[in-house]
């Protein structure tokens, strides 16, 4: 009886000191949330404001799946010096910028430091990472990295966010570069494919057969054109994005059109790509206020694109 008396109290005993740990956490937990959120009002009091697009105090990560594994790219991100579009701080406020990332990467930002300036309209600054990777990434893997900010003064503020890239299968991705208030947005598209495929015979090579990047290179232009690295079809509503109909890759035959209140838009364009290689594609907003960035800030892409052999 009293062994069992004894078993009993020390399950208790093990309880209490189970319930007391998780109370701990439960009240250093609260007491940081209340601290952050005084520390959030006080600086609200002062007119105080330090945020971005991108970045927040929660760190916020933002998956990017379907990364390539190859090539450069950038990550821009706005600082601002406002709470909403109708309220801003009444200071200029200088800030740093850092970042952490992985091996397999060179990051380099193109700022580590600036001034947002209460005198300006936009109360905001625009910053860059440029990421190279070193090595070529393999399906699956992830590269994870984080960007940080602090404001220096008149009161110190620190946001941040995680990007974690991705590696879907080796082919054709694509994303969308845009921010409020930016006349245009830019859709890149890349193709980590190292070969392309024979549409019509010439040399010694046949319909189907595959080329290597190295040997396409050394193609003539008219030979070239007969070896398709993959074709993309865009599709898109003129009454939210024009295409910017100076570019390069717009011929006689390879878009469509519709009408919208009487005048001609392009509404589809079918273009091709080479092996290893990245094409940018700008369209200009309606509304300038929208922000299409993709797959970071939206989920599915404002532009169709439909990728095929």
């Amino acid at each position: 009886m009293k062994k069992k008396i004894q078993k009993l109290s020390v399950r208790k005993l093990t309880l209490l000191i189970i319930v007391t740990i998780v109370s701990l956490f439960g009240v250093i937990t609260l007491a940081k949330y209340i601290i952050e959120e005084f520390h959030g009002y006080y600086l609200n009091a002062k007119n105080f404001y330090f945020t971005s697009n991108r970045l927040k105090k929660n760190n916020p990560t933002y998956l990017i799946n379907n990364w390539s594994g190859v090539g450069s790219f950038s990550i821009s991100f706005d600082l601002l010096a406002q709470k909403n579009e109708y309220v801003y701080s009444e200071y200029d406020i200088p800030y740093t910028v850092s970042f952490v990332c992985p091996t397999g990467v060179t990051c380099t930002l193109d700022k580590t430091s600036g001034t947002i300036y209460n005198a300006t309209n936009s109360h905001s600054d625009t910053v860059t990472l440029s990421v190279n990777p070193t090595r070529t990434f393999n399906e699956n893997e992830r590269l994870s990295i984080q960007l940080i900010a602090t404001s220096v003064s008149p009161y110190e503020e620190t946001i941040r966010a995680t990007f974690e890239y991705v590696v879907g299968k080796q082919g054709v991705t694509y994303e969308i570069e845009d921010a409020p208030n930016q006349v245009y947005l830019v859709l890149k598209i890349t193709n980590a494919i190292n070969y392309c495929k024979v549409k019509e015979a010439f040399l010694t090579y046949n319909v189907n057969d595959l080329i290597d990047n190295s040997v396409y290179r050394t193609l003539s232009a008219e030979n070239k054109a007969k070896c398709i690295g993959k074709y993309i079809d865009l599709s898109f509503n003129p009454s939210v994005l024009l295409l910017d109909t100076t570019d390069s890759l717009i011929t006689d035959n390879n878009w469509t059109a519709t009408t919208v209140d009487g005048t001609s838009y392009l509404n589809t364009l079918n273009i091709t790509i080479e092996p290893i290689s990245t094409i940018a594609i700008k369209f200009y907003k309606k509304n300038i206020s929208n922000d299409y960035t993709y797959p970071i800030t939206n989920a599915t892409s404002v532009i169709g694109v439909n990728i095929h052999d």
